[in-house]
This record gives C-alpha cells, sequence and structure tokens, in this order.
C-alpha cells in the first residue's frame, strides 16, 4: 500500500509490476470488460430520457476524474518538469475532453470521433499499456484509474455506435484531420520540447514506434503516421459498420 498513491519516479522498490500479457494483466482486462458488458446492457434497458441522464453523469465522471488525476500529479509528481506533466496532450487526455465535448454540444463530427478514435485508444491502450508497464504495480491508483479511464472510452464508444446515423464517410473525413491535427500538434512540442506526447517523440520511445522512425527518419516520420492513423480509423469504421448493419438485419429478421 506504500506505493499506492507515489508517482514512478518515487517508487524505490516496487513488488509485483504490471507486466505486459502477464495473468495480472489478463485479470484487469477481463475484469474491465465485465464492466463494460454490464453498463452496455443496462444503458440499452433503459429510456432514452434516462440514457441522456446516463451521459451527463459520464461526463461528470471525466471532469473528476481529470480533477484528480491533475491533483495526484501535482501532489505526487516531484519532477522539475512538473509543468510538462500537465499539458494535455497525450491522446487519452484529448479523448477526455472530446467525450465530454459530444454530450454537450451534440456535433456529430466530435460524437464520430469520439466512436472510432475512443475505441481504438481505449483497445490499444488497456492490451498494450506502454504508460505504465513495469513502472507501476498491479495494485496501485494510476494502474487502476488508467483502467476504468480506458475501459470508459470503450464503452462511450459502444454506446455512440447506436446512433448509426454517425456512420457516414462525411464524418469519418472530418474525425482524421482532427486526429491529424492533434498528432501534428504533439510532434511539433515533442521536437520543441523533447517530450514524448502521443508516443511521437524523436526519438520514440515505445519499440514498435521507434522501428518504424529507424526506417523513415524525421523527415517522413509524421506522414507514415499520417498513413497508419488513416488505416486505423478506416478499418474500425469498417468494423463498426459492418457490425451495426448485422444487428439492423437482426432486428428486422426478428
Amino acid at each position: 500500500m506504500e506505493n499506492f498513491f507515489k508517482y514512478y519516479t518515487e517508487i524505490e522498490q516496487m513488488t509485483n509490476p504490471l507486466k505486459t500479457f502477464s495473468f495480472q494483466h489478463l485479470m484487469l482486462l477481463v475484469i474491465t470488460f465485465v464492466f463494460i458488458g454490464i453498463l452496455y446492457k443496462k444503458y440499452s434497458s433503459i429510456s432514452e430520457e434516462k440514457q441522456r441522464t446516463f451521459m451527463k453523469w459520464f461526463a461528470v465522471y471525466y471532469f473528476l476524474e481529470e480533477a484528480i488525476y491533475y491533483t495526484w500529479i501535482v501532489f505526487h509528481c516531484h519532477c522539475s518538469d512538473l509543468w510538462l506533466q500537465l499539458l494535455p496532450l497525450e491522446l487519452c487526455t484529448l479523448c477526455v475532453y472530446m467525450n465530454i465535448a459530444s454530450v454537450f454540444t451534440k456535433s456529430k463530427t466530435i460524437r464520430f470521433f469520439s466512436m472510432v478514435t475512443g475505441m481504438i485508444a481505449g483497445s490499444i491502450a488497456m492490451i498494450y499499456p506502454a504508460n505504465i508497464t513495469e513502472i507501476y504495480p498491479v495494485f496501485s491508483y494510476r494502474t487502476i484509474n488508467f483502467y476504468m479511464l480506458h475501459g470508459s472510452f470503450v464503452l462511450f464508444s459502444l454506446l455512440q455506435l447506436k446512433d448509426q446515423s454517425l456512420l457516414q464517410k462525411y464524418y469519418l473525413k472530418r474525425s482524421y484531420f482532427i486526429i491529424c491535427g492533434m498528432f501534428t500538434v504533439a510532434f511539433i512540442v515533442n521536437v520543441m520540447l523533447d517530450t514524448q506526447y502521443m508516443f511521437v517523440g524523436i526519438p520514440p520511445e515505445i519499440g514498435i514506434i521507434a522501428s518504424v522512425y529507424q526506417i523513415t527518419g524525421v523527415m517522413f516520420f509524421l506522414p507514415v503516421v499520417y498513413v497508419v492513423l488513416f488505416l486505423f480509423q478506416g478499418l474500425t469504421y469498417l468494423v463498426m459498420k459492418k457490425v451495426s448493419l448485422h444487428k439492423e438485419v437482426r432486428c428486422d429478421s426478428l
């Protein structure tokens, strides 16, 4: 328990660190997806009015989560570059703000972004938790917060998918330009401040991305990132559309 709230730079001796695809990691995935299934089923069984209230409470959760997270950083991160830890340039942080905006603005472009990007970011982060692997214990505030937050992205995405009118190429194009803009800003900040926002630092610290960087070099790195983003968003969109059409056919047959 002594390391429960500690920032990773303050942890001297750590027992039971989170390791990718360890038993503890797999159990975290199972528990998270079970809760996603329970909440999704609960949401599907309530009236439209209660669903709107549910989404507002979802936005409140995001407000509180961010407030608590940044308070934790301020009190527990004793780094000289603390201000860099507070810049909202990580993709998960931007997803939080986009999800909140989608609840209150009703913008279909933002809702599409939350639906597709949230599914990608949430799923990949939970399966490959590079931000916390082997630097935080399994039972710690950071690990629990990480899985709650990214699990909520997947749940939020599934709730948006209920609106089939979002599955249009028009919103896909606009969402793609938004996320490319986010990565471009992060890349420029990384070059200027020697940071690693969105894992596109120079050079990247994540093994797979670092391998790509070694092939492309700094000049072609960002264009390759754009291509990867296009593939991820396009494939996720196609899968979601196919799933949605399958559900529609089943409902019609019933």
